[in-house]
């Protein structure tokens, strides 16, 4: 729309999710303009704005909220800070768009959400794989009745050992949930999207890496949900990664590949030998086009740790302006933490010590 008022905006944090993820998705919004960053490491910050051609950077927060004149900050920090960090903001009338996990406790989410409804301003959590072509087609298709009543969700997320895990000193080491905190929310999230309201029923925690540093790394947890049954697997025991989910229904089944941003739909035919003809034959056709699709997307530049942030960051521009809800609500980032909390406590972690790193 023509005459629309030009928003300004800071990022805080400077790593790696910043410059590949929201730099990206902030670049092309129309009418928006990002005019600061923000870490702690002020040359980090320098680095990033000189390739961004970001005119202001600073190392102390309340400082650039008490001398920039912004609409808005997009947090990009570790969770540890998420709180601490958008209440500020919140508190001198600005909206917050945050990565996930939104709050690292109920209680710390709960006050986020006060804070934002007290002041009236905009409080979205990043729950960027929700926003996929895959993800959003087989939400749209399973509200369509496409596989019948729905029966049960289960995901898979296995990372390479050699990633987070690896790092000792990484600060996904210190959150409540240890390092499962920093990957969990994105199962979380996911399963909510199909089965509504969850509750864990069991989780389940252990180790099978060798790190003297770590305590685990493989989680799996069983939910009850509004609409069914749900389950996911998380282990850092990879020799790459994967991250795939299973949406069961009555009819028929759907199988989301969320890195590749690719869907296949079946349908239940019978075991008879004539039933698997077309059931195989339309698999392979599917398969095909998400291949193809998945090229496609990788020569064009799209990737699925950016497709998601567009999204959100558009919906999220879009509300300020409207003052309708944004892609992901406060209230949806809250839940999300308070599933996380139960499995916390299920498997006797709640309590891990977290830091409060600034570099994103």
């Amino acid at each position: 729309m023509t005459g629309e008022r030009v928003l300004s905006g800071a990022i805080v944090g400077c790593g790696v999710v910043t410059e590949i993820s929201h730099l990206p998705a902030w670049r092309g919004q129309k009418n928006v303009e990002i005019v600061a960053l923000c870490d702690r490491n002020e040359q980090a910050a320098r680095d990033m704005a000189g390739h961004a051609g970001i005119r202001a950077v600073y190392s102390d927060f309340s400082c650039m909220l008490r001398d920039e004149r912004l609409d808005f900050v997009d947090i990009c920090t570790p969770p540890a800070t998420h709180g601490r960090l958008s209440i500020e903001a919140m508190d001198a009338g600005l909206h917050v768009l945050v990565e996930k996990p939104m709050a690292v406790s109920l209680a710390e989410a709960d006050d986020m959400v006060a804070t934002a409804k007290r002041h009236g301003v905009i409080l979205c959590p990043t729950h960027n794989l929700l926003f996929t072509p895959a993800t959003l087609a087989a939400k749209s298709l399973v509200a369509a009745g496409g596989i019948g009543d729905l029966v049960a969700v289960d995901s898979q997320y296995l990372l390479p050992r050699c990633g987070h895990l690896a790092e000792r000193d990484h600060w996904g080491h210190r959150l409540p949930g240890g390092i499962f905190g920093e990957h969990a929310p994105h199962l979380v999230y996911l399963e909510r999207a199909f089965l509504g309201s969850i509750s864990p029923v069991k989780a389940v925690a252990g180790k099978r890496s060798g790190l003297p540093w770590v305590t685990r790394d493989e989680l799996n947890v069983m939910f009850e949900g509004e609409e069914g049954l749900g389950s996911f697997g998380l282990s850092y025991n990879g020799d790459g990664p994967s991250f795939m989910t299973t949406v069961l229904g009555a009819q028929g089944m759907i199988r989301i590949d969320n890195f590749a941003m690719t869907m296949t739909r079946s349908r239940h035919r019978g075991n008879r030998v004539y039933h698997f003809v077309p059931h195989h034959l339309s698999m392979g056709l599917q398969a095909f086009a998400g291949a193809a699709s998945a090229a496609a997307g990788a020569l064009s530049g799209r990737k699925w740790y950016t497709v998601g942030h567009r999204y959100i960051i558009k919906g999220f521009i879009a509300s300020m302006r409207s003052g309708a809800p944004p892609p992901v609500t406060a209230e949806d980032g809250r839940d999300t933490v308070r599933v996380l909390d139960e499995i916390w406590v299920q498997i006797g972690w709640r309590d891990q010590p977290s830091g409060e790193e600034d570099a994103g």
